[in-house]
C-alpha cells in the first residue's frame, strides 16, 4: 500500500532538516551561508535565512557559537515542535564537546532542574531546545550507565514531552521521570 503524499513530504522535510543540522555542526565557514530547511503542510521544503548574531552576543568559542546559532535557527523555523526536537537531537549526535564543556552541560542541566526552571516556559522554544541539546550531548558522550547519563535521559525526555506538548509538566509520565531524577541526584550527591 502506498503512503499518502503528505507523509512522504513530512519524512523528506525531517531528512532535509537533519542533513542541514549535520552540515551546520560540521562547521560552515561563513554563518551567513547557513540555511535551515523548513516545511509546511503540502508545500516543498524551503530554506530560511539565518538570523545573524550581533557581535556583542556572539560566544567566544566558535564551536559553541555554531551549535547555539543552529539551535536559534531551528527554534525560529515554522516546523512543528517535534521536528525541531528531532533536528536538535541530530545536531547533538554529531557534536563533540570539550571535556570542560561537557562538565558545564552536566552542571547546567542539574541546576535548571533543581531551580525548577527547565519546564517552566515551554513556549520559549530556544530555551527548551538548548536544554534538549545539552541532555542529548551528555547521553551521547556517556555510553555507560553513569548516574549523570540516567539523569540526562529523564531530563531530556521530560523536556521533549513538554516542549512537543505530548504531556503537560504535571502529567504522570513527567512526574515519574522527575521521581527518578530526584533519586539519581541523591546518588550523584553521595559520590
Amino acid at each position: 500500500m502506498n503512503k499518502p503524499l503528505y507523509t512522504k513530504w513530512k519524512s523528506l522535510a525531517i531528512a532535509i532538516t537533519a542533513a542541514g543540522m549535520i552540515g551546520l555542526a560540521a562547521g560552515c565557514s561563513d554563518p551567513g551561508e547557513q540555511a535551515v530547511p523548513t516545511a509546511t503542510a503540502g508545500a516543498e521544503p524551503t530554506a530560511v535565512a539565518p538570523t545573524p548574531v550581533p557581535p556583542s552576543e556572539a560566544s567566544p568559542d566558535p564551536a559553541s557559537a555554531s551549535w547555539e546559532s543552529a539551535i536559534k535557527q531551528i527554534a525560529q523555523t515554522d516546523t512543528p515542535s517535534a521536528q525541531k526536537a528531532d533536528a536538535v537531537e541530530v545536531l547533538a549526535k554529531s557534536y563533540t564537546p570539550s571535556a570542560e564543556e561537557l562538565k558545564d552541560f552536566e552542571a547546567q542541566i542539574v541546576e535548571e532542574y533543581t531551580a525548577g526552571n527547565y519546564l517552566a516556559h515551554p513556549e520559549d522554544g530556544e530555551y527548551m531546545l538548548v536544554n534538549l541539546f545539552k541532555s542529548a550531548v551528555i547521553i551521547q558522550k556517556h555510553p555507560d550507565a553513569e548516574a549523570i547519563r540516567a539523569f540526562a535521559v529523564d531530563f531530556g525526555q521530560n523536556t521533549r514531552l513538554v516542549f512537543t506538548e505530548e504531556n503537560a509538566a504535571d502529567s504522570d509520565a513527567v512526574q515519574s521521570n522527575q521521581a527518578r531524577m530526584d533519586k539519581t541526584l541523591a546518588e550523584l550527591g553521595a559520590k
